[in-house]
């Protein structure tokens, strides 16, 4: 059909409906200029543009996917894509969706649209208003990701903490030394005579500590940790001293002097922005830092970019440190009194103690991170009283910190342990503050020594002891409760754990920090997000406490607290003793001692939460882990008589290429697999 005889077709289809007086909707001249517009010169033959006349055959599926994909291909969509930060796997699930939408059919404003689009009278970007309003409604965060990106933006920490930048410059004292060169010593002396201050650690023993100190030198101390406070006035007003876990520093009230121990710890990967808050935070006037030397290059940039003065004070170690020529060549029978074993698991621990006890006269204290702080205490005690035959320690790496003790040599069982998510081996910072343990200042013993069980370790530890140590390069940052109420203000229905992978996924951090981990974190989010009534507040309290979610006993626990919040009912004696073993019973083995030690950790827990409308039985609870602590104490001082199995799982992990942080001449290599070799023949 020519293009006149069309033109004349449709002249004559618009006379018969005016005279029948129906309303044809498009005009004529609208709809002749559609027709010059998509048809050819006039010959009529172009087969393209004759099937963009048929602008009243409705759309059909395979059209509508073809306008799709001409859509999702044009530069301009691909753009405002970028814009508003919608990603490819974002994009892939919005696309499925809207196709699903644009075939049903159900919005005629949109079909319209694809019509209009189909037919040339409006380009393919007039599908993106509707592509974008579908995308927000299915997924909200799309609406407000560039403000998430923004309070996402941890580039700058420092800026979060104005009213320590408002007391600027504050004087930054770096005491850098190894382990016993008495710096934390030196630090303390500005404590004591402070008017007012504050002293902030990794550890409630540590915390304990300095109380005890505190209080013996006629200084009013308060002491504060997740589990604890205990005030001088019997009123509970706080003291003008307060020591306590590093977590709990009060970055608000103004001290004198600041004390934080264990700086290099802000390096870590689990509570390192505890470090990095307190570093940052605290209103004090003159900050004193205690740690190894790795943290120097880094505080100082810190420091610097707080506007801060910044000094180093350097120490010696007070009693040198020797490694032996000789190792122990697998006989725990030459153990003598002020040795302590260090290896890196409870079973293991005990299998060195019933082996010590077998063979020697000695009694073995014991202390390894799992037992009750108060326990730990005692053990330590116990070794270090010279009027007791508890003269050799077997121990983990809590020693490194936080107790001091009487130990003339520390003999290494293996030089690898299991970090929580891998077997690896000691890194020499961590050989460092193991092996500083030996040869305290003031002890018994002028010099400390350092060997190994078994031969071929003792290269191995003689290498990490000589490693420097790497400088720190980065400092710990977490995400915080004001963070969380910002992403709930957003995304209203999002839950506690989609939160925290958001955080994940958006957090962008500066080149000295890094985001810390967390899993323990998602892993308790994911027990709470499923209790109903439990305010987000809560929940992230819940997170925040010390809670080991491997333990099936204290994942029902941590699940049975919040319950109780959710449904706001106070958590009953009765209650309570329905989810531990009570009344408590002497172990018969480790792996019932093992229970009890998780038993402890959920009293921990239920003093740590302090929901005070909930959690009403405190005393009641001291009293319980009293009374565990007891029962544990007994059975670590019963005399059990075992034979000490070989370390097999050591052997297997050093079978497997453990890769140690320094490379091991040839030689050396040539000695550890021959070693290896006849040791399992």
């Amino acid at each position: 059909m020519r293009l006149s005889q069309l033109v004349s077709s449709i002249q004559l289809s618009h006379q018969l409906y005016h005279r029948s007086k129906f309303v044809f909707s498009p005009s004529v001249n609208g709809l002749l200029s559609s027709v010059r517009r998509y048809c050819s010169d006039g010959d009529g033959k172009d087969n393209k543009q004759g099937r963009k006349l048929n602008s009243t055959v409705p759309l059909n599926n395979s059209a509508i996917k073809l306008l799709l994909k001409e859509l999702y291909k044009d530069n301009g969509f691909k753009h405002k894509l970028k814009v508003h930060k919608i990603e490819d796997d974002l994009l892939a699930k919005v696309a499925r969706k809207f196709r699903s939408k644009a075939i049903s059919k159900n919005n005629r404003e949109l079909n319209e649209t694809f019509i209009r689009v189909r037919n040339g009278e409006d380009k393919v970007m007039a599908l993106w208003p509707y592509f974008l309003k579908y995308a927000k409604k299915e997924y909200p965060l799309i609406g407000c990701i560039k403000d998430l990106l923004y309070h996402s933006n941890f580039r700058s920490p420092v800026s979060w903490y104005q009213e320590a930048r408002n007391i600027a410059p504050r004087k930054i004292i770096y005491h850098a030394g190894p382990t016993n060169s008495g710096k934390t010593y030196h630090a303390l002396h500005k404590f004591f005579k402070a008017e007012k201050a504050i002293y902030c650690c990794p550890l409630r023993l540590l915390a304990h500590e300095i109380y005890r100190r505190s209080l013996e030198a006629n200084v009013k101390c308060d002491l504060i940790t997740g589990e604890e406070r205990l005030y001088v006035d019997p009123n509970g007003f706080s003291s003008q001293h307060v020591s306590c876990t590093v977590e709990m520093a009060n970055i608000n009230e103004h001290y004198d002097i600041g004390i934080i121990d264990e700086i290099q710890m802000i390096k870590d990967d689990l509570r390192g922005f505890a470090w990095t808050r307190a570093l940052l935070g605290l209103c004090a006037f003159e900050l004193h830092l205690c740690g190894d030397p790795s943290g120097i290059d880094l505080i100082r940039k810190l420091a610097d970019s707080c506007g801060d003065e910044f000094e180093v004070q350097r120490y010696d170690r007070l009693v040198p440190l020797s490694v032996q020529k000789n190792s122990f060549d697998g006989k725990l029978s030459n153990v003598t009194k002020g040795d302590c074993v260090v290896a890196f698991s409870r079973k293991e621990l005990f299998k060195l103690k019933y082996s010590v006890e077998s063979k020697t006269d000695h009694k073995c204290a014991i202390i390894y991170g799992g037992l009750p702080s108060v326990t730990r205490a005692h053990q330590a005690d116990l070794f270090n009283d010279p009027n007791n035959d508890y003269n050799v320690l077997v121990a983990s790496d809590a020693i490194g910190m936080g107790l001091n003790l009487n130990i003339k040599r520390i003999i290494f069982n293996s030089l690898m342990k299991f970090d929580g998510l891998e077997i690896t081996s000691l890194t020499p910072s961590h050989a460092r503050q193991v092996a500083g343990r030996a040869g305290r200042f003031r002890s018994d013993f002028n010099i400390g020594e350092i060997t190994t069980l078994f031969v071929d370790d003792l290269p191995i530890i003689q290498r990490l002891l000589d490693t420097p140590i790497e400088p720190i390069q980065r400092a710990g940052l977490g995400l915080t409760w004001s963070d969380v109420e910002l992403f709930s203000y957003y995304l209203p229905e999002a839950s506690f754990t989609d939160i925290l992978d958001l955080f994940s996924n958006l957090v962008k951090v500066g080149d000295k920090f890094f985001i810390c981990r967390n899993e323990e974190f998602k892993n308790v989010a994911a027990i709470v997000d499923t209790v109903e009534g439990l305010l987000l507040k809560e929940k992230y309290i819940f997170c925040l406490a010390p809670i080991d979610h491997r333990n099936p006993l204290m994942s029902s626990a941590v699940l049975k607290f919040a319950t109780h919040v959710g449904k706001r009912t106070s958590i009953t004696d009765a209650s309570l003793k329905e989810l531990i073993p009570y009344p408590f019973k002497m172990p018969d083995d480790e792996e019932k001692l093992f229970t009890l030690e998780a038993v402890y950790d959920i009293l921990d827990l239920y003093l740590w939460l302090r929901f005070p409308d909930y959690f009403v039985n405190y005393h009641e609870v001291c009293r319980l882990q009293k009374e565990l602590e007891s029962v544990i104490s007994k059975f670590l001082a019963s005399p059990r008589k075992r034979k000490i199995v070989s370390s097999s799982a050591y052997r297997n992990y050093r079978s497997n290429t453990v890769k140690f942080p320094f490379k091991l001449s040839s030689v050396d290599e040539r000695e550890v697999v021959s070693d290896v070799k006849k040791r399992r023949s």
